[in-house]
């Protein structure tokens, strides 16, 4: 147990800081006389990044009637707030660079299933009136631990175990046994270390315990949603002849009693509606995820 807790901590410990891009547009977006044309100039330097904001831009997302070709239009339309979570998320999807090389057809279904489940976090999120960004970041970044143990635990962490099935109580407490922790808990970490909002880390932390996420409960039970149906979503074939309701209802039976308990009514008719939204558009989920990994 001290053995793999240490590897894990190192690991942790070793990832970088931000990148200059990122840290200076942090700077111009947190100053309050910045103008879009500062943000403009100072992402122009990053050409990949200006190609992402500008798909963003153009995304289902945003749901732009006309075509955005440039950039500063991109900043326009998206807002300063919106770039610089871009640039945070492009950030950190290289961060993992080096493992996508090593297995590509892995983490590209991991980063699929990732944006997929933030595009439905945030669209229950909005539907709930709750912060629709932070829901987007929490959904994105729900499993980011699975690539923390990935790459510390190559030859342990079992691809088709761990990384690509639904994280059941069974496969988690398997986790448990292996590893003397869980993703979540690794992923909680990570953000932690980055520096990122309370009660989105702890939402990340405890997405599969949202009561054990204090004030980021509500924003956990929403996670927890959103990975259950963008999991059926990306691999439909389990659903078999099970509807989406029933079959969150078997993974999640008390979940109706949790989303009540924090003062959030939960109908069945919404998850289907939820669950037809994400089917509809899952292909600009894909296309998202493309905009921050080519």
């Amino acid at each position: 147990m001290e053995k793999t807790e240490d590897q894990i901590k190192q690991h942790i410990d070793s990832f970088p800081v931000l990148p200059v891009t990122v840290a200076r547009l942090l700077k111009v977006t947190g100053d309050p006389e910045s103008s879009a044309r500062d943000v403009m100039e100072t992402i122009l330097p990053d050409q990949s990044l200006c190609l992402t904001v500008l798909k963003i831009a153009n995304s289902v997302l945003f749901g732009r009637p006309k075509k955005v070709d440039s950039l500063a239009l991109a900043v326009t339309v998206l807002g300063f707030n919106e770039v610089e979570r871009i640039a945070l998320t492009k950030a950190i999807v290289n961060s993992f660079s080096k493992l996508a090389e090593n297995h590509k057809q892995c983490i590209d279904k991991h980063w699929t299933h990732s944006f997929v489940c933030a595009m439905c976090a945030k669209v229950i999120a909005r539907d709930l009136r709750i912060s629709p960004d932070t829901a987007f970041m929490g959904g994105l970044l729900h499993d980011i631990g699975k690539l923390v143990m990935l790459e510390t635990f190559n030859d342990d962490y079992q691809v088709d175990n761990w990384m690509i099935n639904f994280s059941s109580e069974e496969i988690l407490d398997n986790e448990l046994e292996m590893f003397s922790f869980t993703h979540d808990q690794i992923g909680g970490q990570l953000l932690q270390q980055w520096f990122f909002p309370d009660d989105l880390v702890t939402a990340v932390a405890h997405h599969h315990q949202p009561t054990k996420a204090g004030e980021g409960e509500c924003l956990a039970l929403i996670i927890q949603l959103s990975d259950i149906l963008s999991f059926y979503c990306c691999n439909q074939e389990y659903l078999d002849d099970n509807d989406i309701v029933s079959a969150v209802q078997d993974s999640l039976p008390d979940l109706q009693a949790r989303w009540h308990k924090v003062g959030l009514f939960l109908e069945l008719g919404a998850i289907e509606g939820w669950y037809n939204w994400l089917a509809d558009n899952f292909e600009q989920g894909r296309k998202l995820k493309d905009a921050f990994t080519i």
